[in-house]
């Protein structure tokens, strides 16, 4: 039996839920902790830039905007490991506001705690910012990449990715049901070397919040953003406020898509670092979460009546 519960407790009762949130900063502590963003540059692949505080105060915020806004709802919580290290693959939604990853990470930090580190993998393009990068790096989110990966693998920390990237997240409205994480197979290879189970998670409703008409590796191409800021596609996006708009890069006004995140089952993989050079194992792997993935939106779609409504 799955359960189900909204995000992550009561929808009924936000006020509660919220109060009992850790953090509660004053208004002098949150304004010392918004300058202090801009007081030094922090390097976005240093684990110890990870700041409970910041986390804290962050997922009070989002929280209620799940709760309130996005009526957000999470199944399968009692296949989240309680203990140990493990690598959490999802599919990716809604950029460049990522609703999905941000009422995520607030849920995580209250499902999960945070005495044990979990750090995000994050497409490089907000780095580049200098505030933004020091506010990414502070709610352990650090730039996509093998070393950053292996960095928080072998520091005892989880491991939270989208491997679909931007290709998944500005995908089509049609593919807004569709597991793809195009081939990446990064995971699965550091699931065999390090020995931790992959967790593969999903939503629903992410991709509800604009309407992507159409997505293009050729106008990525064309426009130069797949050199400048290394998106491998643009999308032509129908939303809010701006009506018609194009590329993934401007801010929106998102539909309050009902968000529903499942949980899958752990998958065990052997501790045996020589199968993540076996391409064939690795293949397998790969399309045994995928599989699992794909089957979890699928019973999502099923049950989900209209698109935002939910």
């Amino acid at each position: 039996m799955t359960s189900t519960s909204p995000l992550p407790y009561s929808a009924e009762r936000p006020r509660e839920v919220l109060r009992a949130i850790p953090g509660g900063k004053t208004g002098d502590d949150a304004l010392g902790m918004l300058l202090d963003l801009f007081r030094r540059d922090l390097d976005p692949c240093d684990l110890r830039n990870r700041d409970v505080a910041y986390i804290k105060v962050v997922s009070r915020l989002l929280y209620a905007v799940g709760v309130r806004y996005f009526r957000a709802e999470c199944e399968g919580v009692e296949n989240l490991p309680t203990s140990g290290q493990f690598i959490a693959v999802g599919n990716h939604s809604g950029a460049p506001l990522m609703p999905d990853v941000a009422v995520l990470g607030a849920w995580w930090a209250l499902e999960m705690g945070l005495d044990h580190p979990s750090y995000l993998m994050v497409h490089d393009f907000p780095f580049r910012i200098p505030v933004l990068r020091n506010f990414m790096a502070k709610i352990g989110a650090m730039p996509a990449s093998r070393e950053n990966a292996e960095r928080v693998l072998r520091s005892g920390a989880r491991l939270v990715c989208f491997p679909g990237g931007e290709l998944d997240c500005l995908r089509s409205f049609r593919d807004r049901n569709r597991v793809n994480l195009y081939g990446r197979t990064g995971f699965v290879k550091l699931a065999y070397k390090y020995g931790v189970p992959i967790v593969p998670f999903v939503n629903i409703g992410g991709h509800e919040v604009y309407c992507t008409l159409f997505s293009s590796q050729r106008l990525a191409r064309w426009t130069g953003l797949a050199r400048f800021a290394r998106v491998k596609t643009v999308p032509v996006n129908l939303g809010l406020p701006w009506g018609l708009w194009v590329t993934g890069f401007i801010p929106y006004l998102p539909l309050p898509s009902k968000l529903v995140y499942k949980v899958g089952e752990p998958i065990e993989l052997e501790h045996a670092p020589e199968l993540a050079d076996d391409p064939d194992a690795v293949q397998r792997a790969y399309d045994r979460v995928t599989g699992v993935m794909q089957d979890m939106m699928d019973d999502l779609a099923r049950r989900r009546r209209f698109p935002v409504i939910g």
